[in-house]
């Protein structure tokens, strides 16, 4: 399941969110995505990012905390319809 859900998501911010930097986990359930390039083509700060991803029910969590401060964790280890979902919600209401 973790592999699925790890997958798809990697696969989702490579080909749909431009200027959004992942890296599959080694070891973890948490993805990590990098929004530096993103949030400056946007005029957003991380924090505006976060705020925009909670607003339509995605939680994540704020990197500073785990050394990139334009980092955003997501946790994986969710029902691969949850995953889906909020890829799906993120693309349409937040990374538009």
């Amino acid at each position: 399941m973790l592999s699925r859900n790890i997958n798809y998501a990697y696969n989702r911010i490579q080909n749909d969110f431009e200027g959004i930097e992942v890296s599959k986990p080694e070891g973890t359930y948490m993805l990590f995505l990098h929004c530096e390039d993103y949030c400056k083509n946007h005029n957003l700060t991380i924090d505006e990012l976060i705020q925009k991803g909670w607003d339509v029910g995605v939680a994540w969590q704020q990197g500073a905390p785990f050394h990139d401060a334009w980092g955003i964790r997501m946790n994986l280890a969710v029902p691969f319809s949850l995953v889906t979902e909020a890829f799906d919600r993120l693309e349409k209401l937040v990374i538009s």
